[in-house]
């Protein structure tokens, strides 16, 4: 009798104090992919760039664990850990995971980009949940690659175990207060790995007419594009849809 096939098997860096995206990928993988995590070692607890980017200084170790599973990629999956040394430094990473493990790296950075410009979105408005001068460095992250943010939003928290007690309504209710801004503009952005989005991305463009994407969707998305599995409309948005743009 032949034996069931393996799984295909997805590689996450989190941050060490990251509870969500261990709960939001396996709700929307398809059948016969799993996601597996590591996690990147940070000694605060407080939203400080500093400390953030630090904590990318275990990504070569961290990730060496993931290859004794066969893993087919291997993500940077936290937002603020990877724009925060700038466009260079986010695309580094995925470099320095490849260099280290022979395994293909990305970032969830590098990853949202990838997602808008699959999604045709050049100008976005942008929701947050980290502290204003992060949310202004993210900004001028994505404005140095060439897109457009019209307009920022944030819940201001200024230490981690604060993003994963917002629940994702309290996410869409902060988008429809600027419902008439994300209109002027060609989507919605929502930032953060570690905050809770999945389950309303179709809700919230339905709601506002126009593709919402977020941290956890585009990296699960990217995760399934360089692993060369099939997406589809797996019920989180309009972006499972989108091929990559090259």
């Amino acid at each position: 009798m032949p034996s069931d096939p393996q799984p295909t098997r997805l590689g996450f860096l989190v941050p060490e104090r990251n509870v969500t995206c261990e709960v939001e990928f396996p709700r929307y993988l398809p059948d016969g992919i799993t996601a597996h995590f590591s996690r990147l070692p940070r000694a605060q607890a407080e939203l400080k760039a500093d400390s953030l980017v630090q904590m990318m200084e275990s990504v070569e170790a961290q990730s060496g664990l993931l290859t004794k599973i066969d893993v087919q990629v291997i993500m940077a999956a936290c937002t603020s850990g990877t724009f925060l040394g700038g466009t260079g430094a986010a695309n580094d990473l995925g470099t320095r995971i490849k260099r280290a493990t022979g395994i293909p790296g990305f970032t969830t950075s590098t990853a949202v980009a990838d997602a808008l410009r699959a999604m045709g979105i050049q100008r976005f408005f942008m929701i947050t949940p980290y502290p204003h001068d992060i949310t202004a460095t993210e900004a001028a992250f994505f404005e140095a690659l060439s897109f457009e943010v019209t307009g920022t939003d944030t819940f201001a928290c200024t230490h981690s175990p604060m993003i994963p007690a917002l629940a994702s309504s309290e996410v869409a209710e902060m988008a429809a207060r600027h419902a008439d801004e994300i209109a002027a503009a060609d989507g919605l952005f929502v930032s953060c790995t570690n905050l809770a989005t999945m389950d309303r991305i179709q809700a919230m463009e339905e709601m506002l007419g126009k593709p919402v994407v977020t941290s956890n969707a585009a990296t699960l998305w990217r995760a399934l594009r360089a692993a060369d599995m099939p997406t589809g409309d797996i019920g989180c948005g309009q972006l499972f849809t989108r091929k990559l743009v090259h």
